[in-house]
């Protein structure tokens, strides 16, 4: 397709789009961006790996058609696993053995002093998996622990100066790890991803310290309970 042939589809597009808007003089670049999203279906975005299944006719009447929302949900799952992938080589010649015990050092590196407890929970971790990395991290040297003075029965971690020396040797690896999961996105989509996943944080974050939710349909949002 050359530029002539090109502009001509943008132009077929930018029509169907200022058809399909009652207010004529409402026209905006994002809503028209948007509009060429509406014609794909939700199989368009899928994973191409996961490849067709054809659902046979005794299960048609129990199966629920794909949508937008799983879809997400799985290339979240994926891109998960590949930051993982990754992290294997960007922390080889490292102490520090997993991405989770990165992200412990980070947050005591930010609080200084911390509970176990809040450090836990700041990560969205189980309790007894989240102790598990706190005592690894300190049988390596890399954190200490102190008497809380505010609370005699608890103690406060902190960075040890081997935790340090750990940490900011990893930095440089992990800006590239981070480059490498961005992968061909650019500025303004690096941002715009930025930006929608800080809602999904504040969201589930909500939803993950709610104690009184108890069904999965509690955790909805408000517009969809």
């Amino acid at each position: 397709m050359n530029s002539l042939e090109l502009l001509k589809v943008l132009i077929d597009k930018l029509e169907r789009y200022e058809n399909s808007i009652p207010d004529k003089t409402n026209l905006s670049l994002e809503a028209y961006i948007q509009s060429f999203q509406s014609e794909l279906t939700p199989d368009d975005y899928k994973n191409s790996l996961v490849g067709d299944y054809q659902i046979p006719e005794r299960e048609r009447s129990l199966h629920i058609e794909n949508n937008i929302e799983r879809v997400i949900t799985q290339h979240l799952l994926f891109l998960n696993r590949y930051i993982k992938f990754y992290s294997k080589t960007a922390l080889s010649d490292s102490k520090i053995k997993t991405l989770e015990e990165f992200s412990f050092l980070i947050t005591v590196m930010q609080q200084q002093r911390i509970s176990k407890t809040d450090i836990i929970k700041r990560n969205i971790f189980e309790k007894s998996s989240g102790i598990e990395i706190i005592n690894r991290l300190i049988k390596a040297n890399m954190l200490g622990q102190v008497d809380n003075p505010e609370d005699q029965r608890s103690q406060l971690i902190f960075l040890t100066d081997a935790g340090k020396f750990e940490l900011f040797s990893v930095f440089e690896k992990m800006n590239t790890l981070g480059k490498i999961a961005t992968g061909e996105l650019t500025s303004g989509e690096k941002i715009h991803l930025a930006g929608i996943l800080k809602k999904l944080d504040a969201f589930h974050y909500d939803n993950y310290t709610n104690k009184e939710l108890r069904l999965l349909e509690d955790y909805l949002p408000d517009e969809q309970n």
